[in-house]
């Protein structure tokens, strides 16, 4: 029995280094996926702030640059794809509709995540749509 206690020593050591790798992988797991989304909400947040400002100026240049400093607090404001595009109606209102389209190439930080995704990245993409009314419907012309 003596023999036993004390060929189990290197066992479990060797049990210690599985158990705090599985754990490691699962806490810089939480990590990084946890930082994915902080970057998809934050790029949401400021799509969305991007939209209501197209919404009232109906500038597009003055929504790029809204969109790029509300994100750059979780990205590179030069890695984002920023498109606006604009579709008229075809009824008597001479309103158009605008959408915001914001594109980012995430890169997880952790290679066993990333092996799950191809290249390792993956595109975060958010639209929003809005209306631009003309001046006159808002304020009087009198």
């Amino acid at each position: 029995m003596v023999r036993k206690i004390k060929n189990s020593k290197g066992a479990s050591s060797l049990e210690f280094i599985f158990v705090v790798c599985i754990f490691l992988v699962l806490v810089f797991g939480v990590i990084d996926f946890g930082w994915y989304f902080f970057v998809r909400h934050t790029i949401k947040l400021a799509n969305h702030e991007g939209a209501v400002v197209g919404a009232v100026s109906g500038s597009d240049d003055r929504v790029k640059q809204v969109i790029k400093d509300y994100a750059s607090i979780a990205v590179d404001p030069n890695d984002l794809d920023i498109t606006v595009s604009t579709y008229s109606t075809n009824s008597t209102d001479t309103a158009d509709i605008k959408e915001v389209t914001t594109q980012h190439t995430h890169n997880f930080f952790i290679p066993m995540i990333a092996a799950f995704f191809p290249d390792g990245n993956t595109t975060i993409e958010i639209r929003h749509t809005y209306k631009l009314e003309p001046p006159s419907l808002y304020y009087s012309t009198e």
